[in-house]
């Protein structure tokens, strides 16, 4: 199994023509486009087509001719929860639903008055949350690593309408955003991060994931133990060309650990319970294009 290489693959001209196109011709029309689009990485885009075949075919056991049609669909589901993400954080007229499960559950960590964790994954678009978040009237923060395109995060700052977000960068060798994530749940603010990627070097976890072993990151976990705060495991998912549902689940509340080894995995295992679910549910939006799995 290989490690995510720590950067996302996409460019600033990539993403400043997603905005021009969804404000001068509309979602419908990108969306058109987008067909053709993902049938040009169905048929070129060897590495992630590896990963994506192992996946339908091996961990979800879906015959040769399924697992083809499902390639290229996830491959043009993708490309439209980043379409949506772009047009949401633009502030481009978009007319999407949610239905939520567990708002509830935000709502009771937020009156906890101590902050908290809401831990995802790169399945579906939890960006689209922020319309729900939005309603908790506290700030959420994100973790980034600083060479995931600084520029592009810049450029994305500039245009987004949605001000209740603070990006936090990791930086290398660097401990400042163990100091800023400190005062954010003095603040009661939120946490969003994912927790199915990790980099080379970094500490990770060992659970069964979909009947196969696979490594997932120590960070998310180890944060909620270090801060002694409440996690949460959400997730939106798209079900529709214009409409999500947002998933949160049953706060976990998390004592200050100096040796939180054992707790680290419990929150692992619900974790990876959580993640079975959406997976199973919603096949399609499944968006690691990489060996995830050992065996894999």
């Amino acid at each position: 199994m290989s490690q995510w290489k720590g950067k996302t693959n996409a460019n600033l001209f990539g993403i400043k023509i997603f905005v021009f196109v969804l404000n001068n011709v509309g979602l419908g029309f990108a969306y058109f486009v987008l067909r053709f689009v993902a049938l040009y990485y169905f048929l070129f885009a060897w590495k992630s087509n590896k990963s994506s075949y192992f996946y339908f075919h091996k961990i979800l056991k879906f015959g040769k001719l399924k697992t083809l049609s499902s390639m290229y669909q996830n491959y043009y589901v993708f490309g439209q929860t980043l379409l949506d993400k772009v047009a949401l954080l633009s502030g481009v007229k978009t007319n999407f639903s949610i239905d939520h499960d567990g708002i509830d559950n935000l709502d009771a960590i937020v009156a906890g008055g101590k902050g908290g964790i809401l831990i995802s994954a790169h399945v579906g678009n939890w960006e689209i949350a922020g319309q729900l978040l939005n309603r908790l009237d506290t700030k959420f923060n994100i973790l980034m690593y600083e060479n995931e395109h600084e520029n592009i995060k810049n450029y994305l700052d500039g245009v987004q309408k949605n001000k209740n977000v603070n990006i936090i960068p990791i930086k290398d060798g660097d401990m400042g955003h163990i100091i800023a994530l400190n005062n954010a749940f003095k603040n009661n603010e939120l946490l969003v991060l994912h927790g199915d990627r990790f980099r080379e070097g970094a500490p990770v976890l060992n659970a069964t994931f979909m009947e196969q072993e696979a490594d997932f990151p120590e960070g998310p976990f180890y944060l909620a133990a270090k801060f002694g705060v409440p996690v949460t495991f959400a997730f939106s998912m798209k079900e529709t060309n214009k409409h999500y549902h947002f998933y949160a689940s049953k706060p976990i509340e998390v004592k200050r650990e100096r040796k939180p080894g054992p707790v680290l995995h419990d929150l692992l295992e619900a974790y990876v319970t959580e993640l079975e679910k959406m997976v199973k549910k919603y096949p399609t939006q499944w968006f690691n294009y990489y060996p995830f799995w050992k065996q894999n």
